[in-house]
Parts: structure tokens; sequence; C-alpha cells
């Protein structure tokens, strides 16, 4: 019944893959660093890549098409 917190205690951000596609453009972007998921628990450590996408035309802001574990 407790209410979820996170506390992201670093955090790094780093472009990997970038593809200007005929209708969208794709972007990976690989997120590392740590969090906290409970206070007073220790920081873990933590490594993912987000899949980026937004229509060619800019008729929209970027969405994320999906996340993967890396690492």
């Amino acid at each position: 019944g407790r209410a979820q917190e996170t506390d992201v205690v670093e955090v790094r951000a780093e472009v990997i893959d970038f593809d200007r596609e005929a209708q969208r453009d794709v972007v990976s972007v690989r997120y590392t660093g740590l969090v906290r998921e409970e206070a007073g628990a220790s920081a873990t450590p933590f490594d993912e890549v987000w899949h980026l996408i937004q229509p060619s035309d800019r008729s929209r802001s970027w969405a994320i098409a999906g996340i993967q574990q890396a690492g």
C-alpha cells in the first residue's frame, strides 16, 4: 500500500544511434547511473537503451518506442 518513490542518484546519457527514415527519425539513447527505489536503501546501478521516434514532419514530439535493458 505504500507509494513508490524512485530517487535518481546519478544519470548519464549517450546517443548511440540515429537514423533518418522516410517517415520518421529514430534515436537510441543509452542511460546509465544509480537509482534508489526506497528511502534509506542503497543505490543500485541501471543500464538501459531507450529508443525514441519522431515523425519527419515534426508534427508530434519525441515518443518512446521501446526500452531495453543493456549491460
